[in-house]
């Protein structure tokens, strides 16, 4: 029956089925007064443990399997840590091995394999892989499911006595080179030590705490130079330099090498390695070293240690210097308070493992597993007699004395660790449902409630176009129709639309041109009728033979009204072939400030005659790119404007502005403001204001100005002031 477990619901359950097992064994049958004992003949008889099911009489599924699992973890628990910490090399033969041989020989080895094992040992719990269970519960694709849990764990080793020779705590521990093999030239350890490094108000090893906590490993530390005294394997420092991997790479680079880079290592050179590390320098792993060792490198001057503290001045015994290499740390993680029979409480595992009164077999080195199995706390103990079985130790007597007693110690929550791994499930299954339920809102918001949307708000808005629709049909064969329907729909409307626009605005067109056509005709008879009538009557006054001293003043009028009517039809043919677009624009770069300077000097009379006052304001000079003589002809036709409706000892204010690459131009008068209607019609040909009356003018120059503008890709803009009246154009 070795290597069973025994599952039995209570006591009385577990009494008779021993009685029933050694009954058929052909033995005195026997009756165990409690639990304890009844463990203890079960140990005798060669079953592994008994599971007490009293708290769990119907474990299944992911729970059992986590007992299962903590149960063969914790009760081999004690053979892993062996294992882990290679006692194989100092209790089983091993043959003529001399590499094996210079490790047994090195004081503080088993010390060593000791810590070893304790910093080592670890025990987690993962959930089963798709291969655990049949595929119907958890099928290949389901491994992302899959967890771990830690446990909590106690090892402790034992003299025969039941003393504590070494258990879980915070140490450090290490290979070393003496002081005179260091000054040698050699750092290979030859020996091996350990360092208590107490709790953490022990600020001495601050340092090293924090470098651990990282990573839980000491990857970049070197070597320490450690100064003090040891009780056993033991060596409590009084100063303490630390030397990392950087800094010896960087010594290491300051200095030439003996054979341009590396030598080979030799057997001399590596008769004591690494405990746990291949037969090279130091435990560095390969067949090459580096050109120079540590050591050497030292007694160059080329490595900077960094000092970590230093008591020397108050030691009172005598002190030696040592160098750990490659050292390594373990930092005692004490768990929640334990709880043991239900009434005894320990405030950590390890000091559970510590009272062996409790599962210590009186005159013997065999501890019995008390264990204890709960739900939500469980507790696997385990033990292990190393006995040296090499070479005379092992012929002297079938059964060599035990050495030491190693005794471990696994606790952890099935239940919490079960409810842990299906968490992930559950959390899983909600994403997933959650993820399923978005995607299917998704698709019917897309391929569904979208597109009956988008069809209600298009018949709303008067069969609006539905252009994505038409790039991209719905995949569901019903929305699919109904878009259809509507796009037939819409286009026969658009087409109905299209035709009645279509006449309207012919319609319109031809009313418009009509319109225009009189408006241009009647405006046309009337700048045409006034110098026309003029020069007729003139010129039938020189016909009637007028007197001569007056044929010379008729001949002015007669030739100024003619040129007046030649402006005005130069003027209607310059709008005109604006408007048709068949006005070429040169690209000319001028100064926009130096050309409004010289259309005001030519104005400067009439303003004057009417005594107004003209401001510029003007920003640092910048050129425009133009045709430079329409914008004169803007310039002028607004500055005309100006000068021709302000009123006698009235204010002119010029402003030009360049914001952005885009140039301004603004000119603002005192004058009656605006009326609405002007201000929309002010750009139109021939529109001439009630005030404009008495002016001469033909009504064409700022609808002329407006198309050069235009043509330049500007706007022309006009606004009332609270003085006057303000016209701007930006090109």
């Amino acid at each position: 029956m070795k290597g069973k477990i025994l599952i039995v619901e209570d006591e009385q359950k577990l009494r008779e089925v021993l009685c029933d097992y050694l009954s058929n064994k052909g033995e005195i049958p026997f009756e165990a007064r409690d639990g304890m004992e009844a463990l203890k003949l079960l140990e005798e008889h060669e079953f592994d443990a008994v599971l007490l099911d009293i708290m769990m009489p119907k474990l299944n599924g992911l729970t059992q399997y986590v007992f299962r699992e903590l149960s063969e973890k914790g009760m081999e628990f004690a053979a892993y840590a062996y294992r882990v910490g290679q006692f194989d090399y100092f209790y089983e033969d091993y043959g003529e091995d001399e590499w094996v041989e210079s490790r047994r020989q090195m004081p503080g080895a088993v010390e060593y394999a000791m810590n070893r094992a304790i910093e080592g040992s670890g025990a987690s719990i993962f959930s089963p892989s798709y291969d655990y269970y049949p595929e119907p519960y958890l099928p290949e694709w389901l491994n992302i499911l899959r967890g771990g849990a830690r446990c909590e764990t106690a090892i402790a080793f034992l003299d025969g006595d039941g003393t504590v020779l070494r258990q879980d705590s915070n140490f450090l521990y290490f290979g070393y080179v003496p002081q005179e093999e260091w000054d040698a030239g050699r750092d290979n350890s030859t020996a091996y030590g350990w360092i208590d490094l107490g709790g953490e108000e022990d600020a001495r090893y601050s340092g090293l705490r924090a470098i651990y906590k990282e990573d839980k490993s000491l990857w970049d530390l070197l070597s320490l130079r450690l100064t003090g005294y040891f009780e056993g394997s033991r060596f409590e420092p009084v100063s303490m330099d630390i030397l990392t991997m950087g800094s010896y790479y960087s010594a290491l680079e300051r200095v030439t090498p003996r054979d341009q880079g590396s030598v080979e290592e030799t057997e001399e050179e590596n008769q004591t390695p690494r405990l746990g590390s291949s037969a090279t320098n130091s435990g560095s792993g390969g067949g090459e070293r580096p050109a120079y060792t540590v050591s050497q490198l030292d007694a160059m001057g080329l490595v900077n240690w960094d000092r970590s503290f230093d008591n020397t001045a108050f030691a009172q015994q005598e002190l030696v210097t040592i160098y750990a290499m490659y050292p390594d740390m373990n930092l005692y993680e004490p768990g929640e308070p334990v709880v043991y029979r239900e009434a005894e409480r320990y405030e950590t595992l390890t000091d559970l493992l510590a009272t062996m009164d409790y599962y210590v077999e009186e005159g013997s080195n065999i501890y019995t597993g008390a264990s204890k199995f709960s739900l939500w706390d469980a507790v696997f103990f385990d033990s292990l007699s190393i006995r040296d079985r090499t070479g005379e130790a092992s012929s002297q007597a079938l059964s060599p004395e035990v050495e030491f007693t190693l005794v471990t110690a696994l606790r952890a929550s099935p239940l919490r660790i079960a409810m842990g791994f299906l968490t992930r499930v559950y959390v899983f299954t909600f994403l997933f449902t959650c993820l399923g339920f978005l995607l299917l809102r998704r698709g019917m918001g897309k391929h569904l409630v979208a597109p009956v949307q988008a069809v209600n708000a298009g018949i709303e808005e008067g069969w609006t176009h539905l252009g994505k629709f038409r790039e991209k049909r719905p995949k569901w064969a019903e929305t699919d129709a109904l878009i259809e329907h509507y796009i037939d729909t819409q286009d026969t409307l658009r087409r109905n639309k299209n035709e009645i626009a279509r006449l309207n605005a012919a319609l319109e067109y031809a009313e418009k041109a009509e319109e225009n056509r009189r408006q241009m005709t009647s405006h046309i008879a009337h700048q045409l009728k006034t110098p026309l009538a003029v020069i007729h009557s003139y010129a039938e006054g020189l016909k009637e033979h007028v007197a001569e001293e007056k044929r010379d003043r008729y001949l002015d009028v007669i030739l100024a009204e003619a040129e007046r009517t030649d402006g005005m039809v130069l003027e209607m043919l310059d709008l005109s072939r604006l408007e048709a677009g068949k006005v070429k624009l040169s690209r000319d770069d001028f100064s926009l400030i130096a050309l409004t300077r010289s259309v005001f000097e030519r104005l400067e009379i009439a303003a004057k005659a009417k005594n107004l006052q003209v401001d510029f304001s003007f920003p640092e000079e910048f050129t425009v790119t133009a045709d430079e003589s329409r914008i004169a002809q803007v310039i002028e036709n607004f500055a005309a404007n100006a000068v021709k409706y302000t009123p006698t000892g009235g204010h002119v204010a010029v402003t030009i502005e360049n914001n952005r690459g885009k140039a301004s131009f603004v000119i603002e008068n005192d004058s009656r403001p605006l009326s609405s209607q002007a201000l929309g019609k002010v750009w139109d040909a021939f529109y001439r204001g009630d005030e404009a009356a008495t002016v001469e003018g033909t009504g064409l120059g700022l609808a002329i100005a407006k198309r050069i503008v235009e043509l330049h890709g500007g706007r022309c803009s006009v606004r009332n002031t609270a003085g006057g009246v303000e016209f701007r154009f930006t090109i």
